[in-house]
């Protein structure tokens, strides 16, 4: 039986925060790109989103094979500063996709009026609890 202690149970909230975070952030690229193909002009932007979202899907699955294969190979005692390390690294891959949605909404009206159209909750930020 494993013991749990308070550092692994914070390094597992942390990483259910981020990976919500994450899904949200797929979400609403998915929205995005479904609600820019509407409008033949918007559809640069939409082919943006898609590169985004890919970026975001391969990084991800990247990210998580990666973390696997280590987590398999390394004992108990390292295995909780692995987890952060992985929670760290989806974190940075958060900031980069809110950086770049952030950078696509200053550039185009249509995509800014829609995520302003969104429910505030679906991509206001959670992670405030992480620091």
């Amino acid at each position: 039986m494993k013991t749990v202690s308070y550092e692994s149970l914070q390094a597992e909230q942390a990483w259910m925060i981020v990976s919500d975070q994450l899904q949200q952030r797929n979400n609403v690229l998915a929205k995005g790109i479904s609600h820019m193909e509407r409008n033949p002009n918007e559809l640069p932007m939409a082919s943006r989103l898609m590169i985004l979202r890919y970026h975001l899907k391969m990084s991800l699955r990247q990210l998580t094979t990666e973390a696997r294969q280590t987590a398999r190979s390394q004992e108990d005692t390292n295995r909780l500063h692995l987890q952060w390390l992985h929670v760290h690294q989806l974190f940075f891959l958060l900031r980069q996709i809110d950086a770049e949605i952030n950078q696509a909404t200053s550039e185009n009206d249509t995509l800014r009026s829609w995520l302003d159209s969104l429910e505030g909750r679906v991509y206001r930020s959670a992670l405030v609890h992480l620091n």
